[in-house]
């Protein structure tokens, strides 16, 4: 991947010249990974709040009738939440000093696009943490899976997940420590169906360590007369259907099943880039992007925690 630039003085590099510049390479470099942050759908919000509203009761009045009964009418319960778009950036500084040094011989020639990308990965990495992490709604940083997904606490709005009329936002979270089985991992699958998950958009998520226990167990069931010298699976791993993503900022020892029809991001500026101003030898700029993470319906998600990592 190529960083470049053209000749400008460091006070005519406006807003969309630098985007014009590296906005692609920016984009090219956060969703470079293949982990949870680039898993997300990525919808456009129109406030500093994203907004959405839940289904807290079924109708109840779906039942059989009789001839010539009155037809009894009813609703469902609905709930509307909201989340706080939260700022993540990552600044860029480089001296004229530096700049110039590193067009010399052993350098690295432009410093200031090199920086630019080191900052755009280091952000990448940021926000793949902060979607998977704990943050309370109160934080400055991201809600991420491990706050959304959860049996106990305050959600968003709703003061007690478990409360009459807000067990919508309840996730599914098994604590027992235990190995990673294929016993657990079907658990998992049949719960979160059984709640109203859609098949289709399920989605295991956990750390690397995990991913390879899971090999290991495949590896054990799937003896077959090898055919070349290649060892061990390529690809992206299944379960009965379901990708196993994994991605090395989840906690350790968790598993996460997610269906995703019911996760989003919400952005409300993506990813850009703006200068900032110098009083000193030096450019100066920072990359950022305005967004919350959503659960429409943690009910259907599962949080497997305490799995062994040895």
């Amino acid at each position: 991947m190529t960083y470049q630039t053209k000749a400008l003085a460091t006070d005519t590099n406006s807003r969309a010249e630098l985007n014009d510049l590296y906005g692609d390479l920016i984009h090219e470099t956060i969703n470079l990974n293949r982990n949870f942050w680039n898993a997300l759908r990525k919808v456009p919000n129109s406030s500093d709040r994203a907004g959405y509203r839940v289904r807290t009761a079924a109708n109840s009045t779906a039942d059989s009738y009789d001839e010539l009964d009155t037809i009894t009418t009813g609703n469902s319960t609905r709930q509307r939440h909201y989340f706080p778009i939260k700022q993540v950036k990552v600044g860029v500084e480089v001296s004229g000093l530096m700049m110039e040094s590193a067009k010399g011989a052993g350098g690295v020639g432009d410093i200031w696009a090199e920086e630019i990308r080191a900052a755009s990965e280091d952000l990448a990495v940021e926000l793949d943490k902060q979607v998977l992490g704990s943050a309370a709604v109160t934080s400055t940083d991201i809600s991420g899976l491990d706050y959304l997904i959860a049996a106990t606490g305050a959600y968003s709005d709703v003061a007690d997940r478990t409360a009459t009329g807000y067990a919508w936002s309840i996730g599914v979270v098994n604590t027992t420590a235990e190995d990673l089985s294929t016993t657990r991992m079907r658990t998992m699958i049949s719960t979160v169906l059984d709640a109203g998950a859609k098949e289709d958009s399920l989605l295991f998520v956990t750390n690397n360590t995990q991913v390879r226990k899971f090999k290991d167990l495949m590896q054990d069931v799937q003896r077959t007369v090898p055919t070349s010298s290649k060892v061990g699976f390529t690809g992206q791993p299944e379960f009965d259907g379901i990708p196993v993503l994994a991605d090395p900022n989840v906690t350790s020892g968790e598993m996460f099943l997610l269906d995703m029809s019911t996760i989003e991001l919400r952005v409300l500026k993506d990813v850009s880039i703006q200068p900032l101003p110098e009083a000193k030898d030096a450019r100066a700029a920072f990359i950022s992007i305005y967004a919350a993470l959503i659960c429409t319906n943690p009910s259907v998600n599962y949080k497997k925690t305490a799995l062994t990592v040895t």
